[in-house]
């Protein structure tokens, strides 16, 4: 349990000071060795307790509401402070940052793409880069690993990034479902804060960080190095090509089916319903034709014969209520 004034003084000369209040005084000769002490000298400088040398020589406590009121003006003004470092630190980066750019972009074309092969420099590159995310961390996973992960060392978000906002959101492939162990590596993806979606094929792995840098990989398993690009226009194609397969990525988490579309996962949802081919093609605002295109589409993808088994299972699953 902290003590009453926690944040404000050390435990020990909080101590001290609950003990000047009690004696009303601490008399310098009576008490030389804790008059001279550490924490007595905090006490005076933190404007707790001050010097009286009237009659005998004492230590003496300062109000309490005085001293205390004190002690949250320093500590507003020393928050100000940082507030004011932490700002002129930000106007520095993206100062640096733009000059940065600029000279990679009139000099020599190779400063703004950079190549690693060390492995421990790349993992540690993509550990940096998350950690000075500022607005989103974009991430492609395929299923090309020298051997299957384990799931225990999946990816959690840092929580002081979370913290700031920071948005992360991977694309699996297919392939990666099909691993042994995939579904407890979704899991602790998902409560440690990644938003999740699915496609059939990806073409590769990359990590991108806002819309200043993305790493990639110079073979589809990663071991041969990788590329750091910090180029603005390529790391903007970059961030269209990602938005682009997220829009038409398939959510991962509780009650998704990875093997359906959105689309196709609201037409399941509709067909266990009751609803009829018209009434489906009346809500989604398409025909009846196209309506059975799709269930087509979701009975082969379940792997089932006929819509009562399509809903049964969906119903099982958890897919559907």
């Amino acid at each position: 349990m902290s003590h009453p004034l926690a944040g404000l003084l050390p435990a020990d000369t909080a101590e001290v000071y609950q003990k000047l209040l009690t004696a009303g005084r601490f008399v310098i000769a009576e008490h030389p060795e804790l008059a001279a002490s550490d924490e007595v000298r905090r006490l005076i400088e933190s404007g707790f307790a001050r010097e009286r040398y009237v009659d005998e020589p004492a230590i003496v406590p300062v109000e309490p509401a005085r001293a205390i009121e004190q002690a949250i003006l320093v500590a507003q003004q020393r928050i100000l402070d940082e507030q004011r470092l932490l700002a002129r630190a930000r106007e520095q980066m993206d100062s640096l940052q733009r000059s940065y750019f600029a000279g990679a972009e009139a000099g020599d074309p190779g400063a703004s793409v950079e190549v690693l092969t060390d492995p421990k420099e790349i993992g540690a590159l993509s550990v940096e880069l998350a950690m000075s995310a500022q607005r989103d961390v974009a991430n492609l996973e395929t299923a090309h690993w020298r051997r299957p992960p384990d799931p225990r060392s999946a990816k959690v978000p840092p929580p002081e990034v979370l913290a700031r906002g920071v948005r992360f959101r991977n694309i699996y492939a297919r392939a990666v479902l099909d691993v042994p162990g995939s579904d407890e590596m979704i899991r602790r993806c998902i409560e440690g804060g990644w938003e999740l979606r699915m496609l059939p094929e990806l073409p590769m792995k990359m990590v991108l960080v806002d819309d200043r840098a993305a790493l990639l990989p110079l073979d589809p398993t990663g071991v041969e190095g990788a590329v750091l690009v910090r180029s603005p226009v390529i790391v903007a194609a970059l961030r269209m090509f990602f938005e682009l397969l997220w829009s038409r990525a398939t959510g991962l988490g509780p009650g998704a089916d990875p093997r359906l579309s959105p689309l196709h996962s609201t037409v399941l949802r509709l067909m266990a319903g009751g609803l009829t081919d018209a009434a489906i093609g009346r809500q989604l605002g398409t025909s009846e034709r196209t309506v059975r295109r799709h269930i087509s589409t979701i009975l082969e993808r379940m792997n089932v014969d006929n819509r009562i088994t399509a809903a049964a299972v969906a119903v099982r699953e958890g897919w559907i209520e």
